[in-house]
């Protein structure tokens, strides 16, 4: 079990970078990378207090060095399906969009914001997902806008990464 074990957050728009950079850190620090898409209550709902509430129970038995499980999404049935078990260890990498917000802040060692010029990260989002999301990124888009402007993650991020 560790003591004041490192949490690293990683937020920004679909398709900026975050988890290129998770998965860089992650062989940096050797250790585990929680990513957000895994744990969205869908395109609709991804960003309600389903991913508060998931979201502070990893954050919590986290650093209070215990296991914890969290429900895992499946995205080709459309519903929560499994479990995903969370071991105690020295550091943790919580990325997606909403690992940065306000309730989350006050466990991170540091948290990073990703951006890139919105066209981009749309085709990037485009290319990895497929073009017949067009329309449910396009949505997506605004909905995260309108989280960070609420959260105001990007201002209170310990780094900020700009991709294009």
């Amino acid at each position: 079990m560790a003591k004041n074990p490192k949490i690293i957050l990683i937020d920004g728009p679909a398709g900026s970078g975050k988890t290129t950079l998770s998965l860089k850190l992650q062989d940096e620090l050797q250790c585990e990378v929680i990513h957000l898409d895994d744990h969205y209550n869908g395109w609709d709902e991804a960003l309600e207090q389903g991913l508060s509430n998931t979201l502070l129970t990893i954050l919590n038995n986290f650093s209070e060095g215990k296991a914890c499980q969290v429900q895992t999404f499946d995205w080709h049935k459309y519903r929560f399906e499994g479990y995903r078990e969370i071991q105690p260890a020295e550091a943790l990498i919580i990325e997606g969009v909403g690992a940065g917000q306000s309730l989350a802040r006050k466990y991170a060692s540091t948290l990073y914001w990703v951006e890139a010029e919105p066209e981009i990260a749309f085709n990037r989002v485009l290319d990895r997902d497929g073009l017949d999301y067009e329309n449910r990124i396009r949505e997506w888009q605004i909905r995260e806008a309108k989280h960070f402007i609420d959260e105001r993650t990007r201002e209170f991020a310990d780094f900020i990464i700009t991709t294009t």
